[in-house]
């Protein structure tokens, strides 16, 4: 296989009406969670916001510069959120921080003890304090880490849901995501509200247990509904584990957060497209592209939504600037199929067969490519190529199951009939043959069928003239007949009155072609006492 979002119907009923936002502090929320573009991007936005802690959000824009390892910027929003609020503890723990990655541990001691003075026996202040000792260098300030974590236990009585998160990322980077998931349930059981502890249980389990991680993620939302980490972080784990239309409606009041991001609208038609809502996909598509008609997902997105819509000639003619606008774009083998697939509803089945090709050629080990491309060239009436082109998917698979190898012979029967040639009609005729000797090889239960595909097949390779390996062929399809009576009782329902027919047609005709009249008359007679049985009774 394989989302993003926007336009006037955003205003349905299942949407919200007018979205609330927690602020600065989703941008918070993104920055415990891991995301820390994303909190940038909400914390520049709303920094000058009435209802925004502006010494807070300076501390956490400057962490997010820490995690980039651009130094100047975190220690300028450090100081100018001190300076706002000299009573704000964090914005000593950043510089702090920044000292101890400077290599000058003392003067970071003197930031921290600042820190504590501020935020008393504040278990939170303590443990950012063990954080920063952490990212600096675990190994080197072990023994402070360790202290700050055990005096942050002490105070809180070990009620502090931020220890748990900082003893779960310590674990979870030494791959023991069981234990830091552990953790981070304790981090909730101790704040049922803690949007961190939620979103880092989920991303540990998600992997292992999909629905028990967005089970937590549902939780939290129910819990802080206007939460946009909390609302994107479950529609992304939805569409993760194809629950299109799930991930498509949070994400359509995901969206109406102020606190979204402008990328994620075009996640949303995506989204939407997947989630088999054509009609609002393509809207929003075209409403990004109306402002930014380069914008490469929602070229894809307009004529795939197009082609599910079966307005084909739209959909090859924003296919084709798709391709031609992007040659160095990283298509996938959807683009080539659906294209493909809009061409052939336009009529162009020759050229839908060319975009096969290419899809083929650039996913040579896509096996459903290559089924693809075999039945378009069959709808063309490219029947041999069709044949080559289902061997080859035939020839990606472990073991062939026996009706595979049996339809095979099929389309190589159906090469042969219409092929141009003697020399190519007896060159696919045989390799025909062999997937049903392969058939033969492998199964006890041998159908008259079998050896009527066979025989048919011996003839299609002879000029369509039966020869003496056709003959063969249909002598012990006879004699599986033979064997029961009611393959030649009219009123059985399933006789076989068709097979007897085809096999004694063959078989005067063989003797017509040898010369031996006396076998042509026997199986002239039985050929028409068959027919006889066949004509229905006035």
């Amino acid at each position: 296989m394989k989302i993003k979002f926007l336009l006037s119907f955003l205003v349905a009923g299942s949407l919200f009406a007018s979205a609330q936002t927690q602020g600065y502090k989703d941008g918070i929320e993104y920055y415990k969670a891991g995301q820390y573009d994303n909190a940038r991007t909400i914390l520049e936005r709303t920094i000058n916001d009435n209802a925004t802690d502006k010494a807070l959000a300076n501390y956490y824009l400057g962490q997010v510069c820490l995690v980039k390892k651009d130094n100047a910027a975190a220690q300028k929003y450090f100081e100018t959120g001190r300076d706002i609020d000299p009573a704000c503890p964090y914005n000593y723990i950043g510089l702090g921080a920044l000292d101890l990655l400077k290599g000058q541990p003392k003067s970071a001691e003197d930031f921290f003890k600042e820190a504590q003075k501020l935020g008393k026996k504040n278990a939170d202040v303590t443990v950012q304090i063990a954080r920063a000792y952490y990212n600096a260098d675990p190994v080197a300030y072990a023994k402070e880490l360790d202290k700050y974590l055990a005096k942050a236990h002490k105070d809180s009585k070990n009620n502090e849901p931020a220890i748990y998160i900082l003893e779960g990322d310590m674990l979870n980077d030494k791959g023991d995501y069981g234990q830091a998931a552990a953790k981070y349930e304790q981090a909730i059981t101790f704040d049922p509200s803690n949007s961190e502890g939620y979103v880092k249980f989920a991303n540990a389990y998600f992997n292992v247990n999909k629905d028990f991680g967005m089970k937590k993620l549902e939780e939290l939302l129910e819990k802080q509904p206007n939460s946009a980490m909390a609302q994107r972080e479950l529609a992304e784990k939805y569409f993760l584990a194809d629950h299109w239309r799930k991930a498509s409606d949070l994400y359509g009041k995901y969206i109406q957060n102020p606190n979204h991001f402008p990328e994620d609208k075009a996640r949303y038609a995506v989204l939407l497209y997947w989630g088999e809502k054509y009609p609002e996909s393509l809207n929003v598509a075209n409403e990004i592209l109306a402002s930014d008609p380069s914008n490469f997902l929602m070229q894809r997105v307009r004529f795939l939504d197009q082609t599910a819509l079966k307005d084909y000639p739209a959909a090859v003619a924003n296919a084709e600037k798709f391709f031609s606008a992007n040659p160095d774009g990283n298509f996938t083998s959807n683009d080539f199929i659906t294209y493909a697939e809009a061409l052939s509803g336009n009529g162009q089945d020759s050229l839908a067969v060319v975009q096969y090709e290419l899809a083929v050629k650039r996913f040579p080990e896509n096996d459903d490519l290559l089924k693809s491309l075999s039945s378009a060239y069959s709808q063309n009436k490219q029947y041999a190529k069709s044949a080559d082109a289902y061997a080859a998917y035939l020839a990606l698979q472990e073991k062939p199951s026996l009706n595979e190898l049996f339809g095979m012979s099929s389309r190589y029967l159906n090469a042969a009939a219409y092929a141009e040639t003697e020399e190519e009609a007896s060159e696919l005729a045989q390799r025909g043959i062999g997937y049903l000797n392969q058939v033969l090889e492998r199964t006890s239960e041998i159908s008259p069928v079998m050896y009527q595909r066979l025989g048919r097949l011996y003839v299609a390779g002879n000029n369509k003239r039966p020869d003496q390996n056709a003959i063969d062929a249909y002598d012990k399809m006879l004699a599986l007949l033979d064997a029961d009576p009611a393959n030649l009782d009219p009123a059985n329902p399933n006789n076989a009155l068709g097979l007897y027919s085809e096999a004694y047609a063959f078989k005067q005709a063989f003797a017509s072609i040898t010369g031996d009249s006396e076998a042509h008359k026997l199986w002239g007679e039985k050929y028409n006492e068959i027919k006889e049985l066949m004509t229905p009774k006035q």
